[in-house]
């Protein structure tokens, strides 16, 4: 039974750092589900919300595409999760990692709610996950929940967006029958452009809610950097993102 990962959010937690070849080797043991719900190795990038920003949207099958570059465009998909099933997968060695990956780009937290629908797309991000999320749990047991998303209500700053956030992850909770499993929530990019986006006050906002939910934590984004657009982070970042939420997780379950 695979060990799984639930990742939750927008274009930070699909990943929008650029790929390296380390990215692109695969890691024995570790799967992604794809949305056509088929498991593959969990190679950057395993989360297709939005194929015209991983460099993808000209590939003719970009499920299977590993270059790290198409048509002179870099390609991008490095997000916190697959270093995070590495380093849960050193703790318990040998087992097998699933990760569950929903995220998708630019989706506000009103996108998450039971119902709820993109704006750019015919997705409807909460509903989608429960879908992929019941079928992952075919194979294995989720072991924690990692979200990362806020950088779209910051910039329209969304009103109660605390107590949103708090009735997502209680969604999440009471429709995957998942009430003990650990939450960590990522804090924005402090480097997010201040005439454009509240990062502060939102990242007060995800951290209030953290301490407000039962076995939840939160990740400190302070010290990350951008890839050059002021808004989403880089490869290394990423990595050092992946930690802090492993950190956490082990906090949480006492590991």
């Amino acid at each position: 039974m695979k060990k799984l990962i639930l990742l939750a959010g927008q274009s930070n937690m699909s990943g929008r750092g650029y790929l390296t070849e380390n990215d692109v080797t695969e890691l024995p043991g570790i799967t992604a589900l794809r949305w056509d719900k088929v498991w593959i190795p969990a190679v950057d990038p395993f989360n297709y919300d939005r194929l015209n920003q991983l460099g993808l949207n000209e590939s003719q099958d970009p499920f299977e595409e590993r270059a790290l570059e198409i048509n002179n465009q870099r390609r991008c998909g490095v997000g916190p999760g697959r270093t995070f099933a590495r380093l849960l997968q050193e703790k318990f060695p040998g087992s097998k990692i699933g990760l569950i990956p929903v995220s998708v780009g630019g989706t506000a937290i009103e996108a998450w709610m039971p119902g709820g629908k993109d704006k750019y797309s015919d997705r409807h991000p909460y509903d989608d996950a429960l879908a992929m999320a019941r079928y992952a749990m075919q194979s294995g047991e989720i072991e924690v929940i990692l979200w990362h998303q806020g950088e779209s209500d910051a910039k329209f700053k969304t009103p109660d967006y605390k107590e949103k956030l708090i009735t997502v992850i209680n969604n999440f909770r009471r429709d995957l029958a998942l009430t003990h499993v650990p939450v960590i929530l990522g804090e924005i990019g402090y480097f997010l452009d201040q005439e454009r986006f509240a990062a502060e006050e939102y990242n007060e906002y995800i951290r209030q809610a953290a301490a407000e939910l039962p076995n939840a934590g939160a990740v400190s984004a302070e010290g990350l950097t951008d890839r050059g657009d002021r808004l989403h982070f880089d490869t290394p970042s990423q990595y050092e993102l992946a930690k802090r939420y492993f950190k956490v997780y082990c906090r949480l379950t006492a590991r």
